[in-house]
């Protein structure tokens, strides 16, 4: 499987989910924060990990494994992903723990982040509606508190924000990633 230009194709849930990290900001007494993405290809399901510090092989290996819960839990179960060629998704450690779940690692051409589109619209999409706002209205003194945010943002995002984009028409990414959902 590999990359069909900036047209990712995905056949049911969990066959394709893009990867990526994203830095959130410095937070006073915790350091640097990122947020370590995974996004279904198929149907824009998001999945946020906030973590302190830059991310790394063994967290990249530890958010597989929550995202293979995360996702069975949901009915589905993470074929492929796709990432970047950064340092975490390229070590000895994340091919490991991808070929001890079966997972097959599809990696986009250097430089080219287009190729990750789902991804990179999903991580400005949270700034702008998630982040921005937040650091806005409050200030976050831990990871906890930030994660608290990330996953209220997210239900809405997954089961109640309607997805405008050429792909999902209006739909709703838990209404279609679960079909035993009633759509609204």
């Amino acid at each position: 499987m590999s990359p069909f230009g900036f047209c990712l194709f995905s056949p049911a849930p969990g066959h394709l989910v893009g990867v990526d990290g994203f830095y959130i900001g410095n937070l006073k007494g915790v350091g640097k924060v990122y947020q370590l993405t995974a996004i279904d290809v198929f149907r824009r399901f998001a999945f946020v990990w906030v973590i302190a510090g830059v991310p790394n092989a063994s967290r990249a290996s530890a958010f597989l494994t929550r995202l293979q819960r995360h996702w069975r839990r949901h009915g589905a179960s993470v074929r492929a992903v796709l990432s970047d060629n950064g340092p975490e998704w390229v070590s000895s450690d994340f091919r490991a723990a991808l070929a001890a779940q079966d997972i097959t690692h599809v990696r986009i051409p250097p430089r080219s982040p287009n190729h990750n589109a789902v991804v990179e619209r999903f991580h400005q999409t949270i700034l702008n509606e998630c982040w921005r706002p937040a650091f806005h209205r409050r200030s976050f003194h831990s990871i906890k508190q930030l994660q608290a945010e990330a996953d209220a943002w997210l239900a809405t995002y997954n089961y109640r924000r309607r997805n405008h984009g050429d792909y999902m028409r209006g739909r709703i990414p838990g209404d279609t990633m679960n079909p035993r959902r009633k759509a609204a």
